[in-house]
């Protein structure tokens, strides 16, 4: 995290400088390029303004050199645009007291930037006047105020309060008023010092006087509160002691009781280990009656059922044997049938076989017709040709009887024909 904020800080472009008369100028409110004639607040280099028209107006440095050694930082920057802001604004929300701190607006009379303060030679970062009283403000980005510093402020009674942007949000490479404004509404103020008299101090002692009153009434309260609790567990306490005798006598009669319980308790065990053995002593004796019993029953059993099984099996053969009679008449009826089919069968065989013999026949009928018929296309075929080749003969002899029309008469030979070519050589013609 501290490393990209480092990053962010890098990024922050240099919007003030010193001009020729060794005051603090914004990038605004100079010319373009060298011709603003300022130097770097750090290195006194000199500087050029870039005020293009895609990137934020900024100042640069001239020299690379200048660059190289020069100490100016975002943090620089942070510093220096919350002063100027002070400066313009004039305006600083501030913490009252100690204890519930409540806010405080003040509205400065005048702004003096890095003024040094008598006799300490300390150079606050802001020096403000409200109401002709002196309040000194100093801007934390990197380093807070040392004690040794907050000690000479106390010594010389004096105002001074301590911003903190340390925790400075960026969005973007420069720093807008908005973005200053958004801050202080968050930001930490801390007293360093305030000075005994004035309107500060009159604020705090007010302040303090207040929270004071308000923690002494508090503690009234509070300390009334107690005595009423104080005698309600004092009542109670009582009402606990007089009931203290009756709990004891309570106490006895519980233990008496708990005593005779213990003891029917043990009394109920030896009769429920009793009642146990007497079960289990029955139900030993009953399962070997049941068993005996079961013995009897199926023997018995087993002899009714021998005798059932021999009336089944006598009832059974009987059916059988009606059943064989019946099957062998069927097997015979089903013989003869089978007899008759088998006559059938034969005459059906002898059928097939005159059947097979007149399908050799026609096999041999069908080869000789398509024999036939393969004559009959290769005629056809050669009847196509020679029609075609007719065909185009008398377009050729069409396209030439014109041209030996035209050679006879150039010729002075009279045209042999009566009429035309295709008619003279036509097979009416030559009959």
């Amino acid at each position: 995290m501290e490393d990209v904020e480092m990053s962010l800080f890098q990024a922050v472009k240099m919007t003030y400088a010193l001009s020729k008369e060794d005051e603090f100028v914004s990038v605004k409110n100079v010319a373009n390029g060298l011709a603003c004639e300022c130097v770097c607040i750090d290195c006194q280099g000199r500087l050029s303004a870039k005020q293009g028209k895609v990137k934020q107006w900024h100042f640069a440095h001239h020299q690379e050199s200048d660059k190289d050694n020069c100490q100016w930082s975002g943090e620089s920057e942070i510093h220096l645009r919350v002063k100027k802001y002070l400066e313009q604004y004039r305006v600083l929300t501030v913490p009252i007291g100690y204890s519930k701190p409540t806010t405080l607006s003040l509205k400065f009379d005048d702004i003096r930037l890095e003024k040094s303060l008598r006799p300490t030679k300390r150079i606050p970062d802001v020096t403000g006047y409200c109401n002709g009283e002196r309040i000194l403000v100093e801007v934390k980005v990197t380093h807070e105020v040392d004690k040794q510093k907050t000690a000479e402020y106390k010594a010389v009674n004096a105002s001074v309060i301590e911003i903190d942007f340390s925790d400075f949000s960026l969005v973007e490479d420069r720093i807008l008023d908005e973005h200053i404004e958004s801050h202080l509404g968050r930001a930490d103020l801390n007293w360093l010092s305030v000075a005994p008299v004035g309107v500060i101090a009159e604020q705090f002692q007010a302040h303090e006087r207040a929270i004071t009153k308000a923690f002494i009434v508090e503690n009234k309260r509070l300390a009334l509160e107690q005595e009423i609790l104080e005698k309600e567990i004092k009542g109670k306490q009582d009402y606990i002691q007089s009931f203290s005798r009756q709990y004891d006598e309570y106490k006895y009669r519980i233990k008496c009781v708990t005593d005779e319980l213990v003891s029917i308790s043990r009394q109920a065990e030896r009769f429920k280990n009793e009642r146990d053995r007497n079960v289990e002593a029955a139900n030993t004796s009953f399962m070997s009656t049941l068993y005996q019993l079961e013995e009897q029953y199926l023997r018995r059993l087993d002899s009714e059922n021998a005798e059932k099984l021999k009336l089944i099996e006598r009832e059974y053969l009987t059916e059988l044997h009606d059943k064989h009679h019946l099957l062998q008449k069927d097997i015979m009826a089903v013989e003869a049938k089978l007899l008759c089919k088998k006559e059938e069968l034969r005459a059906v065989e002898n059928q097939a076989v005159n059947l097979d013999e007149k399908a050799v026949e026609l096999c041999e009928l069908q080869i000789k017709v398509q024999r036939e018929a393969k004559a009959l296309r290769e005629k056809e075929q050669a009847w196509s040709k020679a029609t075609m080749a007719n065909t185009s003969i008398k377009k050729h002899f069409v396209r030439m009887e014109p041209d030996l029309r035209q050679i006879c008469r150039k010729g002075g030979v009279p045209w042999p024909f009566n009429g035309s070519l295709l008619d003279e050589l036509s097979p009416d013609s030559i009959d």
